[in-house]
């Protein structure tokens, strides 16, 4: 059985996107690793051509978002670039635990499955901090990414899920379902609320032709207390995935803030009574 992992890149270092440490994750899982790199403005392409001969990087051009549905045509493409039995789809900030490696494999290896679920923790601030309830902020919750390498596989909708070609989308796929540890909220603040501002044009209608420059979220960064989230945050006590524990740092984009006031918080309610 060989198992393809594939993914789609562009700008990862000027968003700061923990790409490599994402891609080196998974060598150990997966037989080869397709990247479909947008011809990056800064030094992905580069980075990600040193990173291991295992890992096969091809070029496109992605034309400018136009809605939820831009993110399907690189994900294909990616797809279509795979030589495996069977294929798991990563965004760049998505790692899935590697106590799980060896279990997936083995599940693929037997089993009758077309597709198969994963389900997410949603970390925010920094790799000690997540949210547990991500449906109520409309954060993913699960996806739908490992699938067999058949033609007749498709993205739909908003780009985050495969289903069968002419078949309505469905969890119920497979007894078993994995987990993955996302980062996508882990990121330098001005380069997230930035993100979030762009997607959320889309979402609220507002015009996709003006966009402020980059230096202007940097100006007005990101809040860390965000009363949307944080009265929901959790702290997060492990296991923690190998790429964390060798770089804690590159998953800290607050300084521990969250953590910190998140421990507070604990310890309050415990001193009160």
């Amino acid at each position: 059985m060989k198992l393809s992992l594939y993914t789609a890149v562009r700008d990862c270092v000027r968003n700061d996107y923990p790409f490599e440490e994402m891609i080196r994750h998974h060598l150990p899982l997966a037989d080869e690793i397709v990247v479909n790199e947008g011809y990056s403005s800064d030094a992905t392409y580069e980075r990600v051509c040193r990173i291991d001969p295992k890992v096969k990087v091809f070029r496109t051009r992605w034309e400018r978002p136009k809605g939820e549905n831009w993110w399907i045509h690189f994900k294909d493409a990616a797809r279509r670039q795979c030589t495996g039995d069977w294929c798991i789809h990563l965004d760049c900030d998505e790692f899935i635990p590697e106590w799980e490696f060896d279990e997936i494999r083995q599940h693929l290896a037997t089993t009758s499955d077309v597709m198969i679920p994963v389900r997410f923790t949603n970390f925010y601030g920094n790799y000690r901090v997540y949210h547990p309830e991500p449906a109520k902020v409309r954060w993913v919750t699960s996806k739908m990414i490992i699938h067999r390498n058949r033609a007749d596989i498709e993205f739909w909708g908003d780009g985050s899920n495969v289903k069968l070609q002419g078949d309505e989308f469905t969890w119920n796929t497979s007894s078993r379902s994995f987990t993955v540890h996302h980062f996508g909220a882990v990121r330098h603040p001005g380069r997230l609320r930035e993100a979030w501002w762009s997607a959320g044009r889309f979402r609220a209608g507002r015009s996709v032709a003006f966009k402020p420059p980059s230096f202007v979220f940097d100006w007005f960064p990101y809040d860390w207390k965000d009363p949307d989230y944080f009265g929901d945050l959790n702290i997060y006590d492990g296991p923690f995935i190998q790429a964390v524990n060798e770089n804690p740092g590159r998953f800290t984009r607050d300084g521990m803030l969250l953590y910190r006031l998140l421990s507070q918080r604990e310890v309050a309610p415990a001193a009160a009574g």
